[in-house]
């Protein structure tokens, strides 16, 4: 199960989209049936009280993914819910020069891979990841229009 959700005002998603490209990216790295899936986007004013809550930083960040295993309430699946600010990924699509809903594709693939191991905390691991979002990147550009993540209000 899959479920996308949009806290913030400003900006209208796709949230049928979200799910299917939760769905491909779990398919492409073979976890399809691995995890039900949260993912909840939202304004940096919110993501900033759940970095300052759940990783003790008091600022915003661009993704935030948490596994929660549900093997001791009888659960085989686990549950992974990714955190999305859409105001940073509008900020760095002017930073790096892309389009705002590329970001937050970008931000959906790597809230996934952090659930599965992926880690961007030193830089070896930090250019694993990347190479890993580009190559799924790569796979999603050619079957799906990814500007689809975003909707005019």
């Amino acid at each position: 199960m899959i479920i996308a959700s949009n806290l913030h005002k400003s900006y209208k998603l796709n949230e049928s989209f979200v799910r299917s490209l939760a769905r491909d990216v779990l398919r492409i790295i073979g976890k399809e049936e691995a995890i039900d899936l949260e993912l909840i986007f939202l304004d940096d004013k919110s993501m900033k009280s759940y970095n300052k809550k759940y990783k003790s930083e008091d600022r915003a960040t661009d993704v935030l993914s948490f596994k929660i295993d549900r093997s001791e309430f009888g659960q085989k699946t686990p549950v992974g819910h990714i955190i999305i600010s859409l105001d940073m990924a509008l900020r760095n699509s002017g930073l790096y020069e892309t389009r705002f809903a590329d970001e937050a594709v970008l931000y959906v693939i790597h809230g996934i891979l952090h659930l599965f191991g992926y880690d961007d905390g030193c830089r070896r691991d930090s250019c694993r990841m990347a190479v890993k979002q580009k190559q799924i990147l790569d796979k999603l550009c050619c079957s799906k229009n990814l500007s689809k993540v975003l909707m005019p209000l």
